[in-house]
């Protein structure tokens, strides 16, 4: 059993795996997870991240094409949600309800795997 799976069932780890490849991800799912009706503007992700734009606009570019996160159009200003895919959402906003051991066994384990 890897950290990963003794931390969280293994349909999470594995949804972590295929999506949530680093902590930027991992900390913008369980932000939308957290908040799974909103809809946010990227300044608002700005605030939220304590990293460079770049990086948050690459990966909420790879979370809308994964189909994670969905963008609205509101009065000019593009706007981010989690997905409306009842599978995808329900493990994302189980991702934001992990307590800080599991989140920190997770991060871990990601870090440990991009190395």
């Amino acid at each position: 059993m890897t950290t990963c799976e003794t931390a969280i069932d293994e349909k999470l780890c594995q949804f972590i795996k295929k999506y949530a490849d680093g902590q930027l991800k991992m900390e913008l799912l369980a932000c939308l997870g957290r908040h799974p009706n909103a809809k946010l503007s990227k300044l608002a992700i700005y605030h939220v991240q304590d990293c460079r734009k770049v990086d948050v606009c690459r990966a909420l570019e790879d979370m809308v094409e994964a189909g994670l996160v969905e963008t609205h159009i509101y009065n000019g200003t593009l706007l981010y949600s989690l997905t409306t895919s009842e599978e995808k959402r329900q493990l994302v906003i189980k991702l934001a309800t992990l307590g800080w051991d599991q989140w920190q066994l997770v991060l871990r384990h990601i870090s440990e795997e991009t190395k």
